[in-house]
């Protein structure tokens, strides 16, 4: 089957897991036989050539904070509608792809940043089957001005856009339908995944009564890291000092780093920068715990998960997208999203009072069963093959297609100016 893979980014150029599953994703695809090819955006660093990924999108990077805090109000429009609603350029791309490349069905990622909804009207428009694969909100996301879902557009899509979604977690899917958006097709919930070869059960823990905690991910507030550290604070407070915590990553608030200065905690809480997935899988089996208060709107974090197969316990926020797929005290410990809820499940375990062997035991099988990427690919392929089946009349041109992305990108900048001069 020839598949065309579209993704914002692809790595080695990345932002996080988004785009490192879908590396892993097209990878086992290409293994099982299939013709696959990525179209994806010009790199923001120099990397290697690989045959089978074209970076001719443009990227909208609308994640540079530093810009955006430049930037006068209309300008972040602007970019907002090129990076959300309508880029041409880039539908021109896709439609080139097309042609030259005539693959089966078309496999979505990320799209922010593309003006993926452009990109998706015109597959539709083009009768061109796909499957979207959804970590995060990205309707909602493509139908946003600001903060807010624009209700015409939401409307739109949830008429006009039918095809295949696969969603890591439940939870993804009622925030999108929740937050005004119904996704019209076939909807499978599939996990996110682990992959490579995962060492033997561990059955050490708690080497000379001292905890070993561990966080990785997005060094930012959202994801808890604050909290972990906080915790720390009162461990210290409450006289407990048998416990370590190494955090992996890229430092996206560097109030956080304050905390451990603040709090005089230099000695038992230690960044350790950034690691690549296959070196982080390695250093899982180190640590006894992986702390993770994370937001409630968490669609479904890789790190927990690998960490989990390494025999690494979770303590996860009890609504969260990884939570809905483990049992508390049986896989994991699941908390409330506070400071006080995760220091009581950490004094738990380093007062003995937490079986971390068996909860150990248990998650890592259950992650090596049923969660490793070669137990789900089957899933993923057949889900591209359903979607390839669908019935391709009645589309239109690519001169047509093309068109229409010109007029749609004119018109946007066009009431975006207008409403500007207004106001």
């Amino acid at each position: 089957m020839k598949i065309l893979v579209l993704s914002n980014l692809y790595p080695p150029d990345f932002i996080g897991g988004y785009e490192l599953g879908c590396r892993q994703v097209v990878d086992g695809l290409l293994a099982r036989g299939h013709e696959v090819r990525v179209l994806t955006t010009a790199p923001r660093t120099p990397v290697p050539p690989v045959p089978h990924v074209r970076r001719t999108l443009h990227l909208t990077d609308i994640w540079n904070q530093y810009c955006i805090g430049k930037s006068n109000p209309l300008a972040l429009e602007m970019a907002e509608a090129q990076a959300l609603q309508i880029n041409a350029f880039n539908v021109h791309s896709l439609i080139t792809e097309l042609e030259e490349f005539r693959p089966d069905v078309v496999y979505l990622w990320m799209l922010t940043g593309l003006g993926g909804l452009g990109l998706v009207a015109c597959l539709q428009y083009l009768r061109v089957p796909w499957v979207w694969h959804l970590m995060d909100d990205v309707p909602l996301q493509l139908c946003r001005r600001g903060a807010a879902v624009i209700p015409a557009l939401a409307h739109e899509f949830e008429r006009q856009f039918q095809g295949d979604f696969l969603a890591c977690s439940q939870q993804l899917v009622n925030e999108i339908q929740n937050s005004g958006i119904r996704l019209s097709g076939d909807v499978e919930i599939i996990p996110n995944w682990v992959v490579g070869h995962i060492p033997a059960e561990r059955s050490a823990y708690l080497p000379e009564g001292k905890l070993r905690i561990v966080n990785a991910g997005q060094l930012a507030r959202h994801k808890g890291v604050d909290l972990v550290i906080k915790a720390a604070q009162l461990l210290r407070h409450d006289g407990y000092d048998n416990f370590t915590i190494d955090i992996y990553g890229n430092m996206l608030d560097n109030e956080i780093s304050d905390l451990v200065r603040r709090h005089n905690l230099g000695d038992c809480v230690a960044f350790q920068g950034v690691r690549t997935q296959a070196e982080l899988m390695r250093l899982y089996g180190q640590y006894d715990v992986f702390a993770f208060p994370t937001w409630v709107r968490e669609p479904f974090a890789f790190a927990p998960l690998e960490a989990a197969a390494n025999g690494c316990v979770p303590i996860m926020s009890r609504l969260c997208g990884n939570s809905e797929w483990f049992v508390h005290r049986v896989h994991c410990l699941k908390i409330e999203r506070t400071t006080e809820s995760l220091a009581r499940a950490l004094r738990e375990v380093l007062d003995g009072r937490v079986d971390l062997e068996s909860l150990g035991r248990r998650v890592s099988t259950v992650v090596r069963r049923d969660f490793h990427l070669e137990a789900l690919l089957p899933r993923i392929e057949r889900a591209l093959v359903r979607a390839a089946k669908r019935p391709r009349t009645g589309g239109g041109t690519a001169a047509e297609a093309y068109r229409l992305a010109l007029l749609a990108e004119k018109l946007a900048y066009v009431l975006i100016q207008e409403s500007a001069c207004a106001a």
